[in-house]
């Protein structure tokens, strides 16, 4: 019963994904990471004795924890990864608003020389 559960967990996760990724729900840049994560989350949803298999390779007591300890470390890097982009767009709208402050600058000084020469 645990393997038809799991089954159809991984599946409908890989359906989501996958049909967000083809309708452009997600960004084309994370195409690639979310299209790894469909591929793991049908690969463990076929096979979940797999994670059994891993804890006894790496002498780990309780297998579950292993999902877990992967999920926080996905999580992390993925707050990392929004961060760095948050971060970017802050200092590229920054930027913008800098250059447009400039522009309207010129463009009052030019509008105030073509009015003296009137």
């Amino acid at each position: 019963m645990l393997t038809i559960i799991t089954t159809v967990i991984g599946v409908a996760i890989s359906a989501l994904l996958l049909f967000l990724v083809r309708r452009d729900r997600l960004h084309v840049s994370h195409g690639a990471s979310w299209t790894a994560a469909i591929i793991v989350f049908a690969g463990l949803g076929f096979a979940p004795g797999v994670v059994d298999e891993i804890a006894a390779i790496i002498e780990v007591g309780y297998p579950p924890i292993i999902g877990v300890m992967l999920a926080i470390i996905a999580l992390v890097i993925k707050l990392l990864l929004t961060d760095i982009n948050q971060t970017h767009l802050k200092v590229r709208q920054d930027r913008m608003a800098q250059k447009i402050a400039l522009l309207e600058s010129e463009l009052h000084a030019m509008s105030q020389q073509n009015a003296g020469q009137d």
